[in-house]
């Protein structure tokens, strides 16, 4: 046997201990997300948004070396999906798009290729799926600029049962309107939290049709402060506005109240409705 043939023989079994111990080291993560599931309790939310979002921006800002990110990222949403799926039942509901898009890739990209999908061909559907639990978490587009009755206005209603907009994907790109695949939001009645690097979601009703220049000045008044690139939509009269705020903000934000008493009580309801991690801070602004 040649000294060439030994050495890569050698970088063979090197490669062999390594497999063993990625194996080694999922079969101890499983076990740590029992004892995690245990400590939590029976009743207890599986999912977490917000931690997941904390574990991958953690993997993504230390990857090094020319392993793919796109790859990378689909190991540990498998992983995150798999560790899920062992703690209680999880399900997607997706809506089927009728350009031809694909949001069923985008959920299988996100939770796993063995999580169950089941499509809908309304949004309502999608909805009702999350609220009836016969879904965890759905998948719809993004709204679209003056339609007669939007899906979101559905997430303006105070009740515990409201699902609430939990991620944007795909993850890597969030934020990042000019992408060129498409894009989605999720929805789900998960617990709220901030990952530290996030974009909110907030429902604006004025008392009367207001200009955006006008709305844009009260949430500046308020501290919010607006993407470059952020979501916002409005209903036919421009009296809803679904409007995209960085940071955190949830039902409890004081600017949600402030706002509401600017410019003679203009805005006549605020909600927050949800908000979505960003992968890194790139498109925070």
């Amino acid at each position: 046997m040649s000294e060439g043939e030994t050495s890569l023989q050698d970088l063979r079994r090197r490669i062999d201990e390594i497999d063993d111990g990625i194996h080694d080291l999922l079969i101890q993560r499983i076990d740590l997300v029992d004892q995690v599931a245990a400590a939590k309790g029976e009743n207890a939310v599986a999912m977490r948004p917000g931690r997941e979002a904390q574990v991958v921006r953690r993997i993504l800002d230390r990857h090094k070396g020319r392993f793919p990110i796109g790859v990378l990222l689909r190991i540990w949403r498998e992983i995150i999906a798999a560790s899920t799926n062992l703690q209680q039942p999880f399900a997607v509901a997706v809506f089927e798009v009728e350009n031809g898009e694909s949001l069923e890739r985008l959920a299988r990209a996100h939770f796993g290729s063995l999580t169950q999908l089941t499509n809908f061909s309304t949004e309502s559907g999608v909805i009702r799926a999350i609220t009836e639990n016969r879904a965890t978490v759905g998948l719809l587009p993004l709204p679209q600029s003056e339609t007669e009755a939007p899906w979101w206005l559905f997430l303006a209603r105070r009740s515990a049962d409201t699902p609430r907009i939990i991620a944007r994907l795909p993850f890597i790109n969030a934020g990042n309107r000019g992408a060129a695949s498409p894009e989605a939001l999720v929805l789900g009645v998960v617990p709220h939290e901030d990952s530290g690097l996030d974009h909110s979601f907030i429902i604006a009703e004025t008392r009367e049709e207001l200009s955006r220049t006008a709305m844009l000045r009260l949430l500046a008044q308020a501290d919010f402060e607006r993407p470059e690139r952020g979501l916002w939509e409005e209903t036919a009269d421009h009296n809803l506005h679904l409007i995209e705020v960085v940071g955190f903000v949830d039902e409890n934000d004081p600017r949600l109240a402030a706002m509401m008493q600017l410019d003679g009580d203009a805005v006549a309801y605020m909600t927050a409705v949800g908000s979505y991690a960003l992968a890194t801070g790139e498109a925070s602004h």
